[in-house]
């Protein structure tokens, strides 16, 4: 009798755990889509690629989580996001953030000639984003 009540509350505290575990990793989720959403409309004046943004946010969110930055309720990449003050990104970083994206899209990766203008041109997110957009974009046939 008592291994059936000791393995019902066994039973009843993994069940208990496992939903609210389910339930936690949901809200993430969920907040993080609308994040997403309020990311990719904040460019919306401006025609840009789609994979180029969600690439960005995704970089961007994940140098968050690493740097344990982020608010559980609130996962928020804005455009006017200083680089170096709310990602703790260095001219390095930002050179990396610039490839790594790039990588993932698979588009053309930037040049180190290329690369060097970063210390110049990025600062913010819109920063990094206007800086990558031309690779995002259809390369001409040579014919």
């Amino acid at each position: 009798m008592n291994a059936t009540i000791l393995l019902g509350l066994i039973v009843l505290l993994a069940g208990s755990y496992y939903a609210v575990r389910s339930r936690r990793i949901s809200g993430e989720r969920s907040h993080e889509r609308d994040a997403l959403a309020q990311f990719l409309a904040s460019f919306s004046g401006r025609p840009l690629p789609e994979s180029l943004l969600r690439h960005s946010f995704t970089y961007l969110l994940e140098r968050s989580r690493a740097a344990g930055d982020l608010n559980e309720q609130r996962f928020v990449v804005a455009p006017g996001h200083d680089l170096r003050t709310v990602y703790h990104l260095d001219d390095l970083d930002i050179e990396d953030a610039a490839l790594v994206i790039a990588d993932r899209a698979r588009v053309r990766l930037p040049r180190a000639h290329e690369l060097d203008e970063l210390r110049h041109r990025v600062r913010t997110v819109k920063d990094l984003v206007e800086f990558l957009e031309p690779y995002f974009l259809p390369q001409p046939v040579d014919g």
